[in-house]
């Protein structure tokens, strides 16, 4: 389609230019005769016959492409360059196309013509030679006939190579969705590293189906994760629960403990499966729509106020540090969720180091809400793992919990464009959410 299109416009636009020249010296042989004509008729009306022979044998000195005839009444001729009067030629001031041989020529020429009617019933016919500008028209049009013919040539190639390296490039992104269909999720997509932000569609169709592909792989990976934690985490739960069972079943009684413990146990099964799917939820999106303005700092003070006495009775200072009004456009249940699972982390894991800051400011990139404790912190080999979901390691096997906090508070980070990296804070753990300007009012 685009190869006929090209073609067909090259033929156009060239059949336009043989067009517009040929009018161009169509207009000009009119000029020219036109003056002629004029000239004669003038000097035949002040000065007679003999005047207007005179004038037209010095036009006629001059070898050129210029007819003239001038013919009496009685059809005598009396002046030009022709013997006879051509045949069905009228005298009616018209332009005429015909052949004609001048006097002593051996050939017949064209020529653009106009006959009028002088005083005393003589004729005039003035006339061009077409020859030179039919041979022109012909060049220009072989001329064209072969720049088409080239064009066609040329847009060939063009769109054969133009076809080649598109089927190339589109068949490498069609064997990397093969290959990723059939289960290999490392497969990426070729693209030149250095400068794809300059690149073609191409380029950046694949740096977009790259991301796609490595989020798809980290899903997968997650769910891979998801399911060896609930098979490993919900083990331990459930075999209490059928032994505790097991005991009251034999012993045909029901004591309040084992009443208390199955519950506690069932309550935990429950926290970590809506916390599990709290994570899904949020990872698809749901939330959003409920975004509102708030004070990061307000609700970080509020939230350290509330856990400063559970923080006292584990004997840790708990401060909050949020000197001015950090405002942000956030969900507030899930923001609030978020950082008290990191005060729960921090209480759980770090309360040895003896004391806790949860702090909020404005920053140059955005907005930063850092969890801070003294404690043990998390060896950098290992961090990874902790963000994952149920990605409790070995030293925390021993603390209650599913190791879904840490999942939970990156979720509602990435939920808010933003997200949650842990780093030293020599020493114990800074967990720091940072979120981008673009969702701050």
């Amino acid at each position: 389609m685009g190869f006929a299109a090209l073609v067909a416009s090259s033929a156009i636009v060239l059949g336009y230019i043989a067009w517009v020249t040929r009018g161009q010296l169509a207009s000009s042989a009119q000029a020219i005769i036109e003056a002629e004509r004029s000239g004669i008729s003038q000097t035949y009306a002040r000065e007679g016959i003999k005047g207007a022979r005179s004038l037209v044998a010095n036009d006629l000195r001059v070898p050129g492409p210029l007819v003239v005839m001038i013919q009496g009444k009685d059809g005598a001729i009396l002046a030009g360059n022709l013997q006879h009067w051509p045949e069905s030629l009228v005298a009616d001031g018209r332009y005429w196309r015909s052949r004609l041989t001048r006097t002593g020529a051996l050939r017949s020429e064209p020529f653009a013509m106009i006959a009028s009617r002088l005083a005393g019933g003589a004729r005039l016919l003035v006339g061009r030679s077409l020859e030179e500008e039919e041979r022109l028209t012909a060049t220009l049009t072989t001329s064209m006939i072969g720049a088409v013919g080239l064009a066609v040539v040329l847009a060939g190639t063009i769109s054969l190579v133009l076809t080649r390296m598109i089927d190339e490039r589109v068949q490498r992104i069609a064997d990397v969705a093969s290959a990723v269909a059939g289960g290999d999720l490392s497969r990426r997509v070729e693209v030149d590293a250095d400068s794809w932000r300059e690149g073609d569609a191409f380029d950046r169709m694949g740096v977009a189906l790259n991301a796609m592909l490595a989020r798809i792989e980290s899903l997968l990976d997650e769910l891979r994760a998801l399911t060896d934690g609930l098979a490993h985490d919900l083990r331990s739960p459930l075999t209490r629960m059928k032994a505790r069972i097991d005991r009251m079943a034999r012993a045909d009684l029901i004591s309040g403990s084992d009443v208390l413990a199955v519950g506690a146990e069932a309550d935990a099964l429950l926290a970590m499966l809506d916390n599990s799917l709290e994570i899904t939820r949020i990872e698809a999106g749901i939330g959003r729509e409920n975004f509102a303005d708030l004070d990061l700092a307000a609700l970080v003070t509020d939230l350290a106020e509330m856990y400063e006495p559970l923080a006292e009775d584990n004997g840790v200072r708990l401060t909050a540090n949020a000197p001015e009004k950090v405002p942000i456009l956030a969900h507030r249940e899930l923001l609030g969720r978020a950082v008290s699972n990191l005060i729960d982390n921090a209480l759980r894991y770090g309360s040895s180091g003896g004391s806790i800051e949860v702090s909020a400011v404005t920053t140059d990139e955005g907005t930063q809400l850092t969890v801070a404790d003294n404690g043990p912190g998390i060896a950098i080999t290992n961090r990874e793992d902790a963000l994952r979901r149920f990605g409790r390691l070995d030293t925390a096997r021993s603390v209650n919990g599913a190791g879904l906090g840490l999942s939970l508070a990156a979720a509602i980070a990435r939920l808010h464009g933003g997200r949650l990296t842990l780093a030293g804070n020599n020493p114990g753990l800074r967990v720091i959410i940072d979120m981008p300007t673009n969702i701050a009012h």
